[in-house]
């Protein structure tokens, strides 16, 4: 499902990922483990487009994606929910919800969607008039899981 071979990436100069491979199956369960400052979250950045790609291919669902823009690699089906920072304060629940089916166009998908992710948060579905600024930082972690399951995806990371 994900593939990388061979990744390079970094800030500027500063290469921070040098040849990194990995293998991501279908129906896996997959834990990337390392200390701070070890490039964990430049290899997201990396995947998620959000960092361009020096050397090497990623390839998820049998498609290049390295160097496609993130709403290109959204659309594909992969996703990134991060550690519940992510909310935006000004908007309501359910706006933030909706924001994570931007790249999709089956409103019907989206509404059921939508109910899944309640089903799975109830608190969510309670709080979904109010701003996202005032949850709780369990329930904006919940909130940003949310958002990344309303994307319809294939793969979260």
């Amino acid at each position: 499902m994900l593939k990388l071979s061979g990744v390079e990436t970094g800030y500027g100069k500063l290469k921070i990922l040098r040849g990194i491979d990995m293998h991501v199956p279908a129906g896996k369960i997959v834990a990337l483990l390392g200390g701070n400052g070890t490039g964990k979250s430049t290899l997201l950045k990396a995947i998620s487009g959000l960092l361009p790609v020096w050397n090497g291919t990623i390839e998820f669902d049998g498609q290049v994606i390295a160097n496609k823009k993130p709403h290109e690699i959204v659309r594909s089906g992969l996703t990134q929910v991060t550690q519940g920072k992510d909310s935006y304060p000004g908007m309501t629940v359910e706006e933030n919800l909706y924001l994570g089916a931007f790249t999709r166009n089956d409103k019907a998908g989206i509404a059921q969607d939508l109910e899944r992710v309640y089903a799975y948060f109830p608190r969510l579905k309670e709080r979904r008039k109010q701003l996202s600024a005032t949850l709780s930082g369990g329930e904006v972690q919940m909130l940003v899981i949310g958002r990344g399951l309303m994307a319809g995806p294939k793969l979260i990371m």
